[in-house]
């Protein structure tokens, strides 16, 4: 009996451990092959035309067209997704659904390098490892779902972009921040 909460102790702790390690912020891209509105999740096929599945809660965001809104996903939309990869389920955070004004646009994530506020340019180090500097002139900062001022934005802290990927140039349209709320001053 005692082995068998030994071994059940290990298996929660490894299965804990592994969704700290597995649990990451990513960004996936596709067309969306269903939506079960009762189950609260969606599927994504993305250009290789593999499936995934991704769960919906209260705090996702969409944003369609350049506005945001808590539902308005549907079959055939192109979409950028922004999501926490867990041990047995993906969340999606932010879905930009791809037309009209943001056909164009698409997410990067990364951690903040520095924003030139007399040169109106924010840079970042992407996850890819890429470093690019956006024009900003007309982007908005975002902290914690709330409007904010690109000089609240701290350096090295994750930033989520929405950027504009129009005639070969790219441009900055959100830079977006959420802090706990010890961190949100």
């Amino acid at each position: 009996m005692r082995s068998m909460a030994t071994w059940g102790g290990a298996v929660v702790t490894v299965l804990f451990l592994a969704n700290a390690a597995i649990s990451a912020e990513t960004i996936a891209a596709g067309k969306i092959k269903g939506v079960d509105a009762g189950k609260k999740e969606f599927v994504l096929t993305d250009a290789n035309g593999k499936d995934f599945t991704f769960k919906i809660n209260d705090q996702t965001l969409m944003n369609r067209g350049g506005k945001e809104s808590k539902s308005d996903l549907a079959v055939n939309d192109s979409v950028f997704v922004y999501y926490d990869r867990g041990v047995l389920t993906w969340t999606a955070r932010y879905i930009l659904i791809r037309e009209g004004d943001s056909k164009n646009w698409e997410l990067a994530h990364g951690k903040l390098k520095g924003y030139e506020g007399d040169k109106k340019y924010l840079s970042v180090t992407l996850d890819d490892g890429t470093e690019p500097t956006y024009p900003a002139a007309d982007a908005k900062a975002w902290v914690n779902n709330k409007e904010a001022k690109f000089d609240d934005l701290k350096i090295g802290e994750p930033v989520l972009l929405v950027v504009d990927k129009e005639g070969g140039k790219t441009h900055l349209k959100w830079a977006m921040v959420e802090r706990k709320e010890k961190d949100a001053k």
